[in-house]
């Protein structure tokens, strides 16, 4: 089941993250956890369900502190 990422949750290497793009139609992309820190973590794009261009989300960092504040994360959750 997804989840709400919250700013103060962290992740793990191999979790599975949804990234909700309220400006695009299909507004999700799924992405996996591939490095973590204390402050970010690093995702790479799971690019059979990548709607943008490869180049868009080629490997993304979010730091901890935009999430809830300047974008919607979700976590996968078994």
């Amino acid at each position: 089941m997804w989840k709400t990422l919250a700013t103060t949750q962290r992740v793990n290497s191999g979790d599975k993250i949804r990234y909700l793009h309220p400006a695009v139609r299909k507004a999700e992309t799924l992405f996996q956890v591939v490095r973590t820190d204390e402050h970010y973590f690093e995702l790479l794009p799971v690019l059979d369900n990548v709607d943008l261009p490869q180049s868009t989300f080629a490997k993304k960092f979010v730091r901890y502190f935009d999430i809830g504040y300047n974008i919607q994360i979700e976590v996968w959750v078994d």
